[in-house]
Formats: structure tokens, sequence, C-alpha cells
């Protein structure tokens, strides 16, 4: 489950801008939202393309491994060794105490086994409105989710 003392570290440590790679090379930002009792991070671009997702706390490999693969459904496979795991220590994070502080599990899109060049290729997006999933062609211009067009939110 997610706590608050994680959602501090992830947002007041973890939050650093960063680049979307394989992309635009723009500035990705992250927004954290809950999925099943868990911590999720995305960060996107502007456009929405989803340039690392990741899985904040004590965190469940398997479990954030099939998030992702639902996220990706008809895509491509997401395998275990997709998925990286990092510990975040007190002194990494400037807090107090010793030890592990929490667990960091991530997946990039641009990283991926299954990662081509081409320009039509299907990647994941968030939209810009609700940030919800969808896939598109990476050369795709839609910023929306099919209900945001839709009005439907």
């Amino acid at each position: 489950m997610i706590g608050d003392k994680t959602r501090r570290i992830v947002e007041t440590k973890l939050s650093a801008v960063a680049m979307c790679r394989g992309h635009c090379n723009e500035q990705a930002s992250l927004s954290l939202s809950e999925a099943e009792g868990e911590l999720v991070g995305t960060y996107a671009c502007p456009s929405g393309y989803v340039s690392r997702l990741a899985n904040y706390g004590e965190v469940d490999v398997r479990w954030f491994r099939d998030f992702v693969s639902l996220l990706l459904k008809g895509v491509g496979e997401i395998e275990e060794e997709d998925i990286r795991v990092a510990t975040r220590y007190a002194w990494d994070l400037d807090e107090r105490g010793a030890g592990q502080v929490l667990k960091e599990a991530y997946w990039t899109q641009s990283y991926r086994r299954t990662q081509s060049d081409d320009p039509n290729r299907d990647a994941l997006f968030s939209c810009t409105n609700c940030h919800s999933f969808y896939v598109q062609s990476i050369s795709g211009k839609e910023r929306l989710c099919l209900d945001c067009r839709r009005g439907k939110r």
C-alpha cells in the first residue's frame, strides 16, 4: 500500500526533471497515480509520450511487469528483464536514519528489447488531459486518449 512517507519522498527527492528519450528530447515530468494500491510514477513529455514508468515502495516486480504488459497489450511482450529495480537508501536521499528507504521498479520505453527504429511503431502515451494510458504510433500527434477526444472525460 502507498504510504504518505513514500509519496513525500518520491515527490521531493525523486521527481527531478528528465528528458524524453526516444521521442522528442523535451523535458519529461513526473505524475503520480495509484493503481491497485501501488504508487506508480509516469514520466511523460508535453506530447504525452511515456519515457518511463516506475513503481515505488516495497515493489512487487511481477505485479509491475503485469501492469506494464496490460498497458502494452498487443504491442509486445514485457519480460522480467525489461523491469529494472533500484534500491534507495537514506544516504542516497538525504533522509534521516540508515539503511533502505524504498525500492523503485522501473520500465523505460526506449530500452525495451522490442525497441525498433520504425517511425510508425506503436508506443505508450499518457493523455495530457486525464493521464490515462493509450497506444499510438510514436510519430502520432494525438495528445488525448479516446475518451477525452470523445468528450467523455
